[in-house]
């Protein structure tokens, strides 16, 4: 099979969706056995260039070298787009090994399985940081693809949710083959087992590919998965490198259409025209002798002799590779080599921030609370020490102590990485508890959003916040675009859950105006007709107090010369805020009186069929009883009367 090298600027339509970056290391290809195990003294260096950090037990040189590689790569993305976040929130460590030996030791869940593949390198995608391990002496057709692979979906989403898995998929298999030379990085050269794998099958029809979401079988079935990576490889491979097609707007009007919410497979007819057609092309184009590659040549933004090196100490060695353990989830290597890190310097914040984390994940949450709280107080310019101490007081409590505490460490490591999408997440969940933080909640949880357009929770935090406001039609735009974007049944089932509380919320919202308006209604309505009435029968002077309907002489109140009314209903609502002053709301059939009293001690309280307990507290032990209250009517005041007496009647 023939490659033709093609030296051009790649395909608009990039702009839209990616920057595509790519990184150094991956598995997917048997490496070379290396010679001698690694000595147990060896030493660590570390490599810091602007945007990656390399720890290698090789020689600086080669650390220098690795770390060169990808800045280089990142340059060239950087410089193809630059209007595209190239640079994640979390921080990239590469361990770069010098053989098998030290691989082994880093990954050793590979070689415990008998026949199980050697990779030459794998890339470890966390919330708080990523990682990559690699052979420094790998070799082979492409020792690094699967590493190529998963950076590009990494730089994929940080500027797109609406891709298609077919499209994410396809961008990542492009860049995966890319090979890197000492000038020059070759983009887009094919797969020889992967077009093999579609001349010798029947390719997909188009329309299914453009169904497949992460719940398809397509995606997670075997024998249906290599099929589906190679036709996506191949259809990406041909609207973008293709002499015809790249001649016109395809791709670029098929991103478009995504992103204003046109469902893929429609998005697909309007952009490439009649899909037959297209099939028919593209089974062509797989059976061509040869394919165009698109040749760019380096050029790195910072040079090499800036690099920041040094030797790691023993701890420090033993506290990265741990640190490394425990996002592989081997729990047993990460807690051994993050306690030799410990005795070797106990006041290395790393080892206690890993240390803490382990426990976090194991819900001991005291015990990592101490260690996150150490790993501040050793380096207040962790971000991630900050975030992780933070992270869990907001989870442990709600109390305005935790508030006071938590708030000031979050807004630390948003300083610290103002990238840092899960910091602004949780932020938005501390400003969630108090009404008066909601704006500056909704704020937050729209930063991790715009950080991370391809994570659907974060937008699923900004829908839940505009409920909370009322803001009833965005909160519900929200839902409509995580469900139109949804690359799983999960996350289609978290959208329609959304839409349906959106839904719920309204209906709540039409029914309590419906009601509160029927109640002012009703009030009105009475105090007119008790105006009126009061006004028709004023009593003549000397006249005698009247008295309330139930027969019974009244207390201490009845020496007011005011006109008395009586109603009988339920005690709904009693409120004692303000002692010894209290609030009711009496309630008979659709009817609701708010009636007050300045000191409820002076209220006459009566019954004869009800036994008031020997406490007998107004405030808490009338509510839902029966009773008929005797009251005057309140001029000018939020409530409609004044308490004289009540006659509970149970």
């Amino acid at each position: 099979m023939l490659t033709r090298r093609l030296a051009i600027p790649l395909p608009a339509a990039l702009l839209a969706l990616i920057a595509a970056g790519l990184a150094m290391a991956g598995a997917g290809v048997e490496a070379n056995p290396a010679a001698a195990p690694p000595d147990k003294t060896e030493t660590w260096i570390e490599v810091r260039s602007p945007h990656f950090i390399v720890a290698s037990n090789s020689n600086e040189k080669q650390a220098r070298r690795a770390a060169d590689q990808f800045e280089q790569i990142r340059a060239v993305f950087h410089k193809e787009f630059p209007k595209l976040r190239v640079d994640p929130g979390q921080p990239i460590f590469i361990l770069a090994a010098k053989n098998e030996n030290t691989l082994k030791a880093l990954l050793p869940g590979f070689w415990e399985v008998k026949g199980h593949m050697h990779p030459a390198g794998l890339f470890v995608s966390g919330e708080e940081k990523h990682y990559i391990a690699l052979r420094l002496d790998a070799e082979g057709e492409n020792p690094f693809h699967i590493v190529y692979h998963e950076y590009v979906h990494i730089l994929e989403h940080l500027n797109s949710g609406s891709i298609p898995v077919w499209l994410d998929e396809g961008f990542a298999e492009f860049y995966g083959n890319t090979t890197i030379g000492e000038k020059e990085l070759k983009l887009g050269l094919p797969s020889e087992s992967g077009v093999r794998l579609l001349r010798e099958n029947k390719l997909l029809p188009l329309e299914v590919l453009f169904k497949v979401d992460h719940s398809s079988p397509y995606y997670n079935e075997a024998n249906k998965t290599t099929i589906f990576y190679a036709e996506s490889w191949a259809l990406t491979h041909y609207l973008m490198l293709d002499e015809q097609m790249r001649k016109t707007p395809a791709l670029t009007n098929y991103v478009r259409l995504l992103q204003n919410d046109v469902d893929s497979l429609e998005a697909a007819r309007q952009a490439f025209g009649d899909l037959k057609r297209l099939q028919k092309n593209l089974e062509s184009y797989v059976g061509q002798s040869s394919f165009h590659y698109a040749l760019i040549k380096m050029a790195a933004e910072v040079a090499e002799k800036d690099y920041v090196a040094r030797v790691l100490s023993p701890a420090e060695s033993a506290a990265r590779r741990g640190d490394f353990h425990l996002y592989m989830q081997r729990t047993t290597e990460a807690r051994a080599l993050l306690e030799e890190a410990l005795r070797l310097d106990p006041n290395l914040a790393l080892a206690h921030e890993s240390v803490g984390l382990s426990y976090y994940r194991q819900g001991q949450r005291e015990e990592a609370a101490k260690h996150f709280a150490l790993a501040v107080q050793l380096d207040s310019r962790s971000y991630l020490s900050h975030f992780l101490h933070a992270r869990l007081l907001v989870e442990q409590a709600q109390d305005p102590q935790t508030f006071a505490e938590a708030e000031p460490s979050l807004l630390r490591a948003t300083e610290l990485n103002p990238n840092f999408a899960p910091a602004y997440a949780t932020l938005a969940g501390l400003y969630l508890i108090r009404k008066e933080t909601l704006e500056k909640a909704l704020a937050a949880a729209r930063k991790a959003a715009e950080l991370e357009p391809g994570e659907p929770l974060y937008y699923l935090n900004v829908g839940n916040i505009l409920l909370r406001l009322e803001r009833i039609e965005e909160a519900r735009g929200i839902g409509q675009r995580i469900r139109s974007d949804a690359k799983s049944t999960q996350v289609r089932a978290a959208a329609e859950s959304f839409l349906a509380e959106v839904a719920r919320f309204q209906e709540y919202q039409a029914l309590q105006k419906r009601h509160e308006e029927e109640a002012r209604a009703s009030r009105e309505q009475l105090q007119s007709y008790l105006r009126s009435d009061a006004s028709a029968n004023t009593p003549s002077s000397g006249e005698a107090p009247s008295v309330n309907t139930s027969g019974t002489p009244p207390g201490a109140a009845g020496t007011s010369s005011a006109r008395r009314y009586a109603m009988f209903g339920r005690l709904t609502q009693i409120s004692c805020a303000a002692p010894p002053a209290m609030e009711l709301t009496l309630s008979a059939g659709g009817l609701t009186m708010r009636l007050h009293a300045t000191n409820y001690f002076k209220v006459d309280y009566l019954t004869t069929s009800w036994k008031p307990p020997a406490n007998f507290n107004p405030c808490t032990h009338l509510k839902g009883l029966s009773a008929q209250i005797s009251y005057t009517l309140a001029q000018g005041q939020a409530y409609d009367g004044e308490i004289v007496s009540i006659e509970v009647r149970r």
